[in-house]
């Protein structure tokens, strides 16, 4: 798969994620901010039709081939938040995709997941941010990604925005609509 075919397909899926969960991103629903591992597991989700069969879509997921080793390890060793492989294989040929999601904004797990990528050869990897803010009766979302290819690094100067800015208007009134529809 081509890099702007994953592209097309994981914007879909966070713009079905996004519309369809909604009420996850409001705080009327009583929660403060919606946890990167809810938010990967729905973004996940709507990712599942998109891709090949023959992929598989896991969150947080941890085989023995993911441990690191005390020297690799960070600090604050975690999991992706999202990948897309063929459970059990390691090399660029069962390791589709990475994903490193942030809800606030903060760049701290990019170097992390480029950290992954490298180690066990996802051929894609991107860090996505949501930059939500907590606007009183909801949240505002804004979007951007940083993408890497394991055979050349980043292949974007800095985040960019997943939406031009009407498209993204049109996906949170449309996400805003059916939240209160419920």
């Amino acid at each position: 798969m081509l890099l702007p075919d994953l592209q097309s397909r994981l914007r879909i899926a966070l713009t079905n994620t996004l519309v369809n969960e909604w009420s996850l991103f409001s705080p009327t629903a009583g929660t403060s901010r919606p946890s990167q591992r809810s938010i990967a597991f729905h973004l996940g989700w709507n990712l599942r039709p998109l891709v090949e069969r023959s992929w598989d879509i896991d969150t947080e997921y941890e085989r023995s081939g993911m441990a690191l080793e005390s020297t690799e390890r960070l600090a604050d060793h975690r999991s992706p938040d999202l990948v897309v492989h063929r459970r059990g294989k390691l090399g660029p040929e069962h390791n589709l995709l990475l994903v490193e999601l942030s809800a606030d904004g903060s760049p701290e797990g990019e170097e992390y997941g480029l950290q992954l990528q490298r180690r066990f050869g996802y051929r894609y990897a991107v860090a996505l941010s949501l930059r939500l803010h907590d606007a009183t009766t909801q949240w505002t979302v804004a979007p951007t990604w940083r993408w890497s290819v394991l055979e050349q690094g980043p292949v974007t100067e800095g985040p960019q925005d997943v939406y031009l800015p009407e498209v993204l208007g049109e996906i949170t009134q449309r996400g805003s609509r059916r939240g209160t529809a419920r």
